[in-house]
């Protein structure tokens, strides 16, 4: 019997056909779905649908940045509340309601590589205009350190994994499609790459994944093999 998966957001997409190969998927999105009534979607969830796995594929950072601007302007605030009320938040409350119900469940949360957070990459960026996306982003990072240190969590044997696909590497959703399939999930925010990363006194991760070697994955912390 195939296991099944609940995908919020880009079903329609290839990326996403290969990455929930497999699986007997439930599409979410924001056809059939109301981002802003959370609490109306879990009452009205049916118990046979219950999903061994959920995967967030939603985008929470709707902005388009202008790289010469001198000052962020209260519309782009305004902006970061909107993503905190509707989509961040119903990302937030089915995690917590999928944890506390359930036990031996796994989230996958579509992120970004928490470097990415802390310095500009990108030349253009000049003074760091990318600040609204960095805190969409970090708070979607807070999420899953805090469900993966809590207590019931572990005993429950529930875990979250964010991964990164933003250089969306030839392979990527199939190699992410191994690990879901295999339950090789670990706790922590990771990125597709062909190194691992330090960056001052916050750690980063990498999953090995090169362009030329799709067939193996390592696991680096800290630079450390694990």
């Amino acid at each position: 019997m195939k296991k099944k998966l609940w995908l919020f957001g880009g079903y329609y997409k290839p990326f996403s056909k290969f990455l929930t190969k497999g699986f007997d998927v439930y599409p979410f999105g924001r056809w059939n779905t109301d981002y802003n009534d959370v609490e109306s979607f879990i009452s009205n969830i049916d118990s046979d649908s219950i999903p061994d796995l959920i995967v967030f594929n939603i985008a929470n950072n709707g902005y388009n940045p202008v790289f010469d601007k001198e000052y962020t302007p209260i519309e782009e605030i305004h902006e970061f509340r909107k993503i905190l009320l509707s989509t961040f938040y119903f990302q937030l409350r089915i995690t917590e309601w999928f944890f506390h119900n359930f036990e031996n469940k796994r989230i996958l949360w579509l992120t970004s590589f928490e470097p990415n957070n802390m310095e500009v990459i990108n030349e253009k960026e000049f003074d760091g205009d990318m600040l609204i996306y960095r805190m969409s982003r970090t708070i979607e990072h807070q999420v899953i350190h805090q469900q993966n240190i809590k207590p019931s969590n572990l005993s429950k044997n529930n875990k979250i994994m964010g991964i990164c696909v933003g250089n969306n590497a030839e392979g990527t959703p199939q190699k992410i499609n191994e690990l879901l399939v295999s339950d090789d999930f670990h706790r922590g925010v990771f990125a597709f790459g062909e190194e691992s990363i330090s960056r001052k006194e916050t750690p980063s991760y990498k999953l090995q994944l090169t362009r030329k070697n799709l067939t193996e994955y390592k696991i680096h912390e800290d630079n450390n093999l694990i």
